[in-house]
């Protein structure tokens, strides 16, 4: 009996910490849910935004997708921008705007139509970015087709300096700059514009400029 009464006070007390509200009519309807788990398959013309321990967003979204929990999976197709923050973040959805992740480990395959932000101690990209893309991380691999230019700046704790590392295997169409500890340059890579190469020592291919590292931390670079 104390066990029952037990397990009906805690998920009186979670259902309690979950919400979920609309608001707007017609194309302006949007969503909200917050909670230990926030999931939802959803079809909304407007904005959506989801936060908790456990978050996943699936189905449309015509307008902004916003999500942030400690556990963040999305295979949702987004007609705004997205935002997606947590621990751990996988996203393999599209988006028609701008995207921005911010994650411990994140793991992408989309269509990002806009621009890509990604903060993160790990990550691996894939798919395509039809805009620019801005990384910053510890470890990152790179296996998209992006189309515009790159600025990818390694961090952490792979050196006293903690200038992580990059492993590229996508295709870059405007080059850009790379600069980590160490780089390595995958076979399958394609280099197309002008792309600068940053690191300690010089990785093995060609068809990129190369400049030493040294003392200097890639933050600032």
């Amino acid at each position: 009996m104390l066990t029952r009464i037990l397990l009906s006070a805690i998920t009186a007390t979670v259902l309690s910490a979950c919400t979920y509200s609309v608001s707007g009519q017609g194309d302006n309807r949007s969503v909200e849910s917050a909670g230990l788990v926030a999931s939802r398959n959803v079809d909304v013309p407007g904005d959506a935004e989801f936060s908790g321990m456990f978050v996943g967003a699936d189905g449309d979204v015509g307008g902004n997708l916003d999500l942030a929990g400690a556990t963040v999976r999305s295979d949702a197709r987004v007609g705004g921008n997205l935002i997606a923050a947590g621990g751990r973040v996988r996203f393999t959805g599209t988006v028609a705007g701008d995207a921005e992740i911010d994650a411990g480990t994140g793991y992408v395959d989309a269509i990002i139509n806009g621009n890509l932000v990604i903060a993160a101690g790990r990550m691996e990209l894939a798919g395509r970015v039809d805009g620019g893309l801005e990384m910053d991380g510890g470890r990152m691999i790179l296996r998209a087709d992006i189309a515009g230019p790159v600025a990818v700046r390694g961090h952490g704790r792979d050196n006293d300096r903690g200038n992580g590392r990059v492993e590229l295997a996508g295709r870059l169409q405007q080059g850009g700059m790379i600069c980590a500890a160490e780089v390595e340059i995958r076979s399958n890579a394609r280099i197309e514009g002008d792309l600068l190469v940053i690191s300690n020592q010089r990785p093995s291919g060609d068809g990129f400029r190369f400049e030493a590292l040294g003392d200097r931390s890639c933050k600032y670079i």
